[in-house]
């Protein structure tokens, strides 16, 4: 472009005054950076300058107004020359570096003398490594553009902001520019063009060092909270809490694996679907609408029974809060666990005590009583009816004391660390002496080979026995027979006890050994016991090396049978 292209013919456009100059674009745009030379406007094209303005510059610093910079005289500076010079200003420039930081930021006023040194220290590294990249010109190699992302990343992960990192590198990159226009100056005009010269590889290599900083900044950040997102995600797609996110009209924008398995639903069908209509609390035990509000002191906590569509029970304790997008509601999240198990061994653990003390409080109350009599009455009472009397005292007592001993044993089989002491028993005698502490017995019909004998512990014998009768007694209806015989190939022996009552439901047979199934039964008959014995005699037998198991009699009644293994023949 020449001097008649623009609008006015004394203003030339920067390719012509390079051209007039005879030195690249990019040195006029340092001299322009650098003060030396004054745009007098600008164009679609660019910046343009005044004839008058580029003659008196070619008359300042050519010799006799050649207007040729290139040509100096020998032995004049150069480039390099400048730049070693800078170099030994390092120290002074970071001083000038910390002063001016301490202007700009005034918390930094409160450094103490050991911070301001650190910072010194660092200012003076920073503008050697500037002018280490500024003297290797554009050709940077690989290696020093990595080690500065690298400080660019440092940064970011230690927390330093950006733009307080980009004013620091403003700062040291004016301070360059500065120093050298001030040696250049002290030097004289000769200095003129090594400083142009010099301007042309600070500035770029002030650019490259920067954008190699941001970068390495940025890439952190960014791989940061990539980081972060994927951690998040991770926790939340595999929480064993449920997580949801709804919208302010409660529609679930999101739900957790968690969530669709807690409520017994696919987790696509749960994505769009009204939180109202997937957690639906039975009538007048609870609602959702405060999950759709915000609260007022912050996250809320919230239980509700819901039922699922396969009508299983479930407790869910809901933590719900807002989600906020710039100061405004934008809709709701909360976290979902299920807290049935929790709940219901709480109210197992107070029904447990209540029926201990239930089952404690009738044998305790006879024995008092009697007890009272006695002490009372005892010149009048005969002796038959004081035998009774303590007959009735020993059986209370050793009902007691079996109900002592099935806490005991279960106790010990939970923590597996109940001492068996398996021997050969004969079953009827065992039998027998069982029968001998229940009341009444006389309607149990015994049919038990003589002789037959099976590998157990006597003891637990007696106390799986006796649960067994006890548990015909109170839920069925007489005559109670007990029958055994040995059965199968491999000589074990098979223990019936029979009543003639209505049996158990079918819907309870799967949970009739489970100790917490029997206790959570809404239909059990609480007056009869604390329902311990079933579970006891399942893990009595088993630890014995045998198995048992109920079977329904046909026309009516309940079928216990347990197998235990014969001694060993010789």
């Amino acid at each position: 472009m020449s001097s008649r292209s623009t609008d006015k013919p004394n203003l030339l456009p920067l390719g012509d005054v390079a051209r007039m100059l005879e030195l690249p674009v990019a040195t006029v745009k340092s001299l322009v950076a650098a003060g030396y030379l004054a745009p007098g406007g600008s164009s679609p094209a660019g910046p343009v300058f005044p004839l008058s303005d580029v003659k008196a510059f070619i008359a300042r610093n050519a010799d006799n107004g050649s207007g040729n910079l290139l040509l100096t005289e020998s032995g004049s500076a150069d480039a390099d020359d400048l730049l070693e010079a800078l170099d030994g200003r390092a120290a002074n420039m970071a001083q000038r570096a910390l002063e001016i930081f301490l202007g700009v930021f005034p918390d930094a006023e409160d450094w103490d003398a050991r911070a301001r040194s650190r910072f010194a220290e660092q200012a003076k590294a920073r503008f050697e490594a500037i002018l280490a990249v500024a003297s290797q010109g554009a050709e940077v190699d690989e290696a020093l553009t990595e080690d500065l992302q690298e400080v660019g990343a440092a940064a970011a992960w230690s927390g330093s902001p950006l733009p307080e990192l980009l004013l620091v590198l403003r700062i040291s990159r004016d301070l360059v520019v500065q120093t050298a226009v001030e040696l250049a100056d002290e030097r004289g005009r000769h200095w003129s063009l090594p400083l142009a010269l010099l301007l042309t590889r600070v500035l770029p290599a002030m650019d490259r060092l920067t954008d190699s900083i941001a970068q390495g900044y940025w890439s952190a950040v960014v791989g940061r909270e990539a980081e972060q997102k994927a951690r998040y995600e991770h926790v939340v797609e595999h929480s064993s809490d449920g997580v949801y996110e709804a919208d302010l009209d409660g529609c679930l924008q999101y739900v957790n694996p968690s969530l669709a398995f807690i409520l017994g639903r696919a987790a696509d069908e749960l994505v769009g679907a009204r939180l109202s209509d997937v957690i639906v609390p039975p009538e007048g035990s609870g609602s959702v609408a405060p999950l759709l509000s915000e609260p007022p002191g912050g996250p809320r906590r919230i239980e509700l029974v819901v039922f699922r569509p396969d009508g299983v029970r479930r407790i869910l304790e809901i933590r719900t809060t807002a989600r906020h997008r710039d100061d405004a509601a934008v809709g709701f999240q909360g976290v979902v666990r299920d807290v049935t198990t929790a709940r219901d061994l709480e109210a197992d653990k107070n029904e447990f005590l209540a029926l201990m003390t239930y089952d404690l409080r009738q044998p305790l109350t006879t024995v008092l009583g009697l007890g009272a009599t006695l002490e009372a009455h005892a010149d009048e009472l005969s002796d038959d009816r004081i035998k009774r009397m303590g007959s009735a005292v020993r059986l209370q007592a050793e009902r007691m004391s079996r109900l002592a001993d099935d806490l005991y044993d279960i106790s010990r089989l939970e923590a597996q660390s109940l001492l068996l002491s398996l021997r050969p028993v004969d079953l009827l005698s065992s039998v027998e002496a069982t029968l001998a502490t229940v009341d009444p017995a006389e309607v149990v019909v015994v049919d038990i080979p003589a002789e037959l004998q099976v590998l157990a512990d006597p003891r637990r014998l007696e106390q799986v026995i006796g649960n067994l009768v006890e548990n015909a007694l109170a839920y069925g209806s007489p005559p109670i027979e007990i029958r055994a015989a040995e059965v199968g190939k491999d000589g074990s022996v098979e223990l019936a006890v029979i009543d003639h009552g209505s049996g158990v439901p079918s819907a309870l047979v799967p949970s009739l050994f489970n100790r917490l199934r029997l206790l959570a039964r809404r239909d059990r008959d609480r007056s009869r016991g604390t329902g311990l014995g079933l579970s006891l005699v399942k893990g009595l037998v088993e630890a014995m090396g045998g198995r048992v198991w109920y079977e329904q009699v046909p026309g009516g009644g309940a079928d216990f049978r347990l197998s235990l293994p014969v001694p060993r023949r010789r």
